[in-house]
């Protein structure tokens, strides 16, 4: 029976170390039964999704034939592999193939309301852009701030330390640490935190076009196993984890107290 250290994200999960699962099945056997089949679950819904997503990009296959090797509702599935739509020629050559009537009508069907929803968030986007084309710089400076309060390493006394999996709020950032702290974008390093089923080289040159860095300002590239359960990171949009840094006692300084200075003053405006 597998130990009870599965992802933190199950609901009311409690975590012990695997030298402690042993007295738990003693002391309190339902909450080890609760631990292990709630990991369990999991463990076995990632496996289920990682086939589909796997089926999806290599062998092209339609919902319906994911469908028959993967035991999971329609609505699941369909949420899986969102992102992953078949081209007109693959749907085409499908339907001359084997494909009935009502599959390619699924598959048309999901097709346009993907369409549907990218041409209604494009207006919003649109409507967005159009309204913060002219902003001005203190909201820009604001908006830096409350990036890095929520994103931002604190910890260090010495570093500015910036996180994302998101190559634009990335960009946005260090473009930020220019303008506002007066920090150089040659100065600025990136570390890529991969996973090693991911092209390593492909990505690196990914994030280094993205934020138009050189190949001295990429520090060694941290590769992790993959977990038993764990996703595959097989998806076209996902590049890994992007760590922005540099290191200035005073910068991080004016960083932090221009933070706390925010939250400091509008905190007692809100209780006016």
């Amino acid at each position: 029976m597998p130990a009870c250290d599965g992802p933190e994200s199950i609901p009311g999960l409690v975590f012990y170390e695997n030298e402690k699962v042993e007295e738990l099945s003693t002391k309190e056997p339902e909450l080890y039964i609760y631990c292990i089949g709630s990991w369990y679950d999991l463990y076995m819904k990632s496996v289920e999704r990682e086939k589909a997503i796997e089926l999806r990009l290599t062998q092209k296959l339609g919902y319906g034939e994911i469908a028959k090797q993967v035991k999971v509702s329609k609505s699941t599935l369909s949420r899986w592999l969102e992102d992953l739509p078949l081209s007109d020629e693959r749907m085409l050559e499908l339907r001359r193939q084997t494909w009935s009537r009502g599959e390619v009508k699924r598959e048309k069907f999901r097709q346009t309301m993907r369409a549907k929803r990218d041409e209604r968030e494009q207006k919003i986007y649109l409507t967005q852009k159009k309204k913060l084309s002219h902003i001005s710089d203190p909201s820009l400076f604001i908006a830096g701030l409350m990036l890095y309060a929520a994103e931002g390493d604190k910890k260090s006394r010495a570093e500015i330390a910036f996180t994302n999996t998101d190559s634009f709020m990335v960009l946005f950032f260090a473009r930020w640490l220019e303008k506002f702290l007066g920090i150089e974008q040659s100065k600025l390093r990136i570390q890529l935190h991969l996973y090693e089923n991911m092209d390593i080289c492909a990505e690196e040159r990914y994030w280094k076009k993205q934020l138009n860095m050189i190949q001295t300002q990429l520090c060694k590239t941290q590769i992790r196993p993959m977990k038993a359960g764990g996703f595959s990171y097989r998806e076209p949009f996902r590049h890994g984890t992007c760590k922005l840094y540099i290191g200035g006692v005073l910068k991080k300084a004016e960083l932090m107290l221009s933070i706390r200075a925010f939250f400091d003053t509008y905190s007692i405006r809100s209780q006016a």
